[in-house]
């Protein structure tokens, strides 16, 4: 298997009082797909808790409409990384707390 292609792009969201979520589905072609997620860096207001955490939410693929968690608990079960065949699209997610925080996604598509 090779890579033939991809879509990549970046997200960032801010909130410094209370908590705020940014979401983006992206399409893909029906085709293999490595799918990541990253977070790059992450400021805080002060010296409060804050929070800052990226992940994939939700999967549409041959294995079907796969829902993942859409924020962050304490079961350490997040999805920032995942494989699939025949995907059509893929859900990512930048949530943060008292903070403002910059990731990106990559879908890499296989063949």
């Amino acid at each position: 298997m090779a890579i033939t292609g991809f879509k990549a792009n970046e997200m960032w969201a801010q909130h410094f009082g209370g908590q705020h979520g940014y979401s983006v589905t992206v399409q893909v072609p029906g085709v293999a797909a490595f799918c990541e997620v990253a977070l790059h860096s992450t400021w805080a207001a002060g010296e409060e808790h804050h929070a800052a955490d990226v992940f994939i939410t939700q999967a549409v693929s041959a294995s079907g409409v796969e829902n993942f968690p859409t924020e962050n608990l304490t079961g350490g079960d997040l999805k920032a990384v995942l494989y699939r065949d025949r995907v059509t699209s893929v859900t990512f997610k930048l949530s943060v707390f008292q903070a403002k925080g910059h990731a990106r996604w990559i879908v890499y598509y296989w063949a």
